[in-house]
């Protein structure tokens, strides 16, 4: 179901989206903060959208949801937004806008109609996002929408080889 605000469309993430965001997501500043690299392909991303578009973890106990986040002010796509609903009915965030709209507003816009969605929907929810506390914009996004820092955790091993310093924050 596509879900509308005043500038944003969140489209349910499909295949068709790996042609539509690819391009974007080869911006490495995107990566400085999260757990993953650049897709290598469009079949590559095709194949991941694919699995996510089934909704739901393998073994059914998460519920996937994914959203391709679209302006409607500047006619493409500006990121996406993601939750993941575990048994223990906590919703764990996740967020990647491409910089250059970064600053724009458009991820406080995406992430609250994204829980307005998710409230209405599942009820008594755990709001959960994990930041590298290095990322300040982040940070300043997550306490916006009314998060508190919840966490720490050090020494989390990446995919890209470094150990970062991570933060949790929740939603009260």
């Amino acid at each position: 179901m596509k879900m509308s605000s005043q500038r944003l469309c969140l489209e349910p993430l499909e295949p068709y989206h790996a042609e539509l965001l690819f391009d974007a997501l080869q911006s490495t500043s995107i990566y400085n903060f999260i757990e993953d690299v650049p897709p290598q392909s469009v079949q590559s991303l095709r194949d991941r959208y694919m699995v996510l578009a089934r909704r739901q973890s393998p073994d059914g106990t998460e519920i996937w949801l994914n959203w391709a986040v679209y302006s409607l002010i500047e006619k493409c796509y500006v990121g996406y937004v993601q939750a993941t609903i575990t048994i223990d009915n906590s919703a764990i965030l996740g967020y990647v806008l491409f910089p250059n709209f970064w600053g724009k507003g458009y991820a406080l816009e995406a992430l609250k109609w994204m829980m307005n969605y998710l409230v209405e929907t599942y009820q008594n929810l755990d709001f959960r996002a994990d930041v590298d506390v290095e990322n300040h914009r982040s940070i300043a996004l997550l306490h916006n929408l009314g998060f508190v820092r919840s966490a720490f955790f050090q020494n989390i091993e990446s995919n890209q080889d470094e150990s970062d310093h991570e933060v949790q924050y929740r939603k009260p």
